[in-house]
């Protein structure tokens, strides 16, 4: 059985289950659903999460558009603003320091279009945690439909609660308690390499 995932931003802990298999389909040409994880995640701040979210290029036309069609708006400073959040929240977390050039020439660089951004992202992990990514992307005939498991809604949500999801030590868990299902930069930034050991 394989698994059709959307490409999202900083994908979330859950998400890791299927990403880190090797049984993976990306969806890229279904529908873009506002206000979703397709541009967004969430953080651990002093204040508790935090969204940061990547803003689009609206067409302007009420017209229902692919995901694959999605244009990065870059008319504000979203990328330095999400570096300086990503920055504060984490640089006092245990492995911050070795992946923090990394991060900075991720936010150096232009993408334009969401999805190049979102596979950029989770390929950036993947790097660091040494998985490597998937790479199939899902095409009507390419693959008998029977033996998909469509997790599509997974990125058309809200953040939900990952209840099988193991505890880690968080950089603020002392003043939140600990936020369960936060961006897959939580885990690394405060586990390093070992981070792999908690999708599952």
């Amino acid at each position: 059985m394989f698994s059709l995932l959307e490409p999202t931003y900083f994908p979330l802990i859950s998400h890791w289950r299927f990403i880190g298999s090797k049984k993976i389909i990306w969806s890229i040409d279904s529908k873009y659903n506002k206000q979703t994880l397709t541009n967004r995640t969430y953080i651990n701040s002093a204040n508790g999460e935090l969204l940061i979210t990547v803003p689009i290029k609206h067409s302007g036309i009420d017209k229902p558009r692919k995901l694959s069609e999605i244009k990065l708006d870059e008319n504000s400073n979203w990328r330095r603003n999400h570096y300086k959040s990503i920055k504060t929240c984490y640089q006092s977390s245990p492995f911050f320091e070795f992946y923090e050039h990394d991060v900075l020439s991720f936010y150096n660089r232009k993408y334009e279009n969401l999805v190049d951004l979102n596979f950029a992202s989770i390929e950036m992990i993947c790097n660091w945690i040494k998985i490597q990514i998937p790479k199939k992307i899902f095409k009507k005939n390419n693959i008998n439909e029977s033996l998909i498991q469509d997790l599509t809604s997974y990125s058309n949500t809200k953040k939900f609660n990952f209840s099988s999801q193991k505890k880690y030590n968080q950089t603020f868990e002392d003043k939140n308690g600990f936020l369960n299902n936060l961006s897959i930069l939580d885990l690394v930034f405060n586990c390093g390499p070992n981070s792999k050991n908690y999708f599952y």
